[in-house]
C-alpha cells in the first residue's frame, strides 16, 4: 500500500511547510478507484498535536476508503508519539507521519 502515497509526498511536504510550526493534517483516500490527498484543517489548539474535524472525517469514511491519516511533526523526527499510537489504534487506520523540514516519513500501523 505504500506506493499509494509516494506520488503525494511533495504536496504533503509543501503543506507541512505552509502549516509550520503547527502540525499539518489530512487524509489519503481511495474514492471511485482513484487515490486522492485531502488536506484538512487542524482543529487542535495545541501546537504539537493535530485534530481533524469529526464531521469531515466521518464524511470521508462514508464516501471513500481512508487509506492513511496524515500529519506532520515540525522540527522533530517522524517517530510516533504515544498520542499518535493511541489515535491510530482508535481509528484503526494507518498513520503517515512526515517530519518537516527533514522530509522523512514513517508509517504507523494500528495494533488492534
Amino acid at each position: 500500500m505504500q506506493k499509494l502515497f509516494h506520488n503525494f509526498l511533495p504536496e504533503i511536504y509543501k503543506a507541512a511547510e505552509k502549516e509550520a510550526p503547527q502540525e499539518m493534517c489530512g487524509l489519503i483516500i481511495q474514492q471511485n478507484n482513484k487515490t486522492k490527498w485531502i488536506l484538512c484543517e487542524n482543529k487542535s489548539e495545541k501546537k504539537n498535536e493535530f485534530k481533524i474535524d469529526g464531521h469531515a472525517f466521518v464524511k470521508y469514511q462514508l464516501t471513500s476508503k481512508i487509506l492513511y491519516v496524515v500529519h506532520s511533526h515540525y522540527m522533530e523526527d517522524c517517530k510516533p508519539s504515544q498520542h499518535d499510537i493511541d489515535g491510530c489504534n482508535e481509528v484503526d487506520i494507518p498513520y503517515l507521519i512526515v517530519s518537516y523540514p527533514q522530509k522523512e516519513y514513517y508509517i504507523l500501523e494500528p495494533t488492534i
